[in-house]
């Protein structure tokens, strides 16, 4: 019978099991790859929901314009309209890529329900169709108190972003759009306050 002698060496398979150097790195790593595409999923929701809340932010207050009857006081335009949203929701979008559709009715009850539509028959699902900005296909020098109804009615703001950067978000399938953009939508309504010229 062999006995083995102190110091001798034991076989390789014993020495690599007994072994334990690098193992913290070897549960790092298989931990590090789930934590990243966490890390990462919550990086892009987090952006999503920030675009969303501040696109919403810029066309409520601008909506306000409509509703207390400043915005046709003032003669503001189509692309004035669009650029105080740019402004109150912030610098994150490019203002010339917001759409805006804004429809008139006499009583709540005619507002019929309305969503994004495939309007071009391309799979490309657009508030609206090529270079419209408002229901009508109104110029951008046009007066928004032509789209903004008369007082006391109710008028819905829908606002459109094609976001992008939603294609460059790793792990997140975000793309609704045919060329690799989220299609972002808010929309709001009211009824304009019964002042005295607005609609005109």
């Amino acid at each position: 019978m062999a006995v083995r002698r102190p110091g001798s060496r034991l076989p390789l398979w014993h020495r690599f099991g007994r072994d334990d150097r690098g193992a913290t790195a070897i549960e790092f790593a298989l931990v590090s790859i789930p934590f990243f595409i966490f890390l990462m999923c919550f990086i892009g929701c987090s952006l999503y929901f920030f675009m969303v809340s501040s696109l919403e932010k810029g066309m409520d207050d601008a909506s306000r314009l409509i509703r207390t009857g400043q915005a046709v006081a003032q003669g503001m335009t189509v692309d004035q309209f669009r650029t105080t949203i740019c402004q109150q929701a912030g610098g994150w979008f490019d203002c010339t890529k917001l759409q805006v559709w804004t429809q008139p009715y006499d009583n709540w009850s005619d507002i019929s329900n309305s969503g994004l539509s495939d309007v071009q028959s391309d799979g490309v699902h657009n508030c609206l169709g090529t270079n419209e900005t408002v229901l009508g296909n109104a110029n951008y020098s046009s007066k928004i108190a032509q789209q903004a109804g008369s007082a006391s009615d109710v008028v819905i703001v829908t606002v459109c972003y094609p976001w992008s950067f939603a294609s460059q978000i790793p792990f997140m399938h975000f793309q609704t759009m045919q060329s690799g953009s989220m299609m972002l939508q808010s929309s709001t309504a009211f009824r304009t306050e019964p002042l005295p010229g607005a609609g005109s």
